[in-house]
């Protein structure tokens, strides 16, 4: 049987809200977090093709140079109007494929060992679900309004007990069938299977603090 066609974007904007230039700022051995996470897609065999996303000249040179695919986003679609439904939608219907992959530069710390695991998750299961999808798994007591919604407060667990049913998407790791990503405007399908990452795998890159974190974690982490 023929595998499906898999095409893996990387979202890049020129101008992130939180640090300025973060995604092309100088992280581990002079590289960029943009390329690391292309060389890091490199990697993995299952990927067809790799897609630079952004509206940055840089992003389009480092595409470029490291011989990947580039689609130039319109202004629409790389300003804070754009809503993250109609982003969605137009990523995949900017690509032919069976199978869109989103993997944010912002996640560096996954391994490789960790997105052959995940494909292989995928390919194992992919006529079961329509969606995957990286969680954590949240041991917190939560609240809503004035109500715990995962414990009883008159018989409080220790946080070791809460359940282990409750997650937050991390967005590192992400495939969807194109045609449900167009009908459903996200990467999130109505039945997902969901991929636990380590706390440390979860560290999504959003401000100055986050990225000097992380950048000081990731040369003990990925030492050769």
């Amino acid at each position: 049987m023929k595998k499906p066609s898999i095409v893996a974007f990387i979202p890049v904007r020129k101008n992130s809200q939180r640090l300025k230039n973060k995604n092309f700022l100088k992280f581990y051995k002079n590289k960029s977090l943009l390329e690391i996470k292309i060389q890091q897609l490199k990697q993995i065999k299952f990927i067809e093709k790799i897609v630079v996303s952004s509206d940055s000249k840089k992003a389009a040179e480092i595409a470029k140079k490291n011989n990947v695919f580039f689609h130039k986003r319109k202004k629409y679609f790389a300003s804070s109007k754009c809503s993250g439904s109609d982003f969605f939608r137009n990523l995949a219907q900017s690509t032919k494929c069976d199978y869109l992959g989103y993997f944010p530069c912002t996640s560096p710390i996954i391994k490789k060992k960790k997105y052959i695991s995940f494909f292989k998750n995928f390919f194992k299961n992919k006529n079961h679900y329509d969606s995957f999808n990286s969680v954590s798994v949240v041991k917190k007591f939560l609240w809503k309004s004035n109500n715990a919604i995962n414990y009883n407060t008159y018989s409080a667990p220790n946080s070791q007990d809460l359940p282990n049913n409750f997650y937050a998407l991390t967005f590192g790791l992400n495939l969807i069938s194109r045609k449900k990503m167009i009908e459903l405007k996200n990467i999130v399908g109505k039945k997902p299977n969901f991929f636990t990452l380590s706390k440390i795998e979860t560290v999504d890159i959003d401000d100055k603090v986050d990225f000097e974190m992380v950048k000081g974690i990731y040369p003990k982490l990925f030492k050769k």
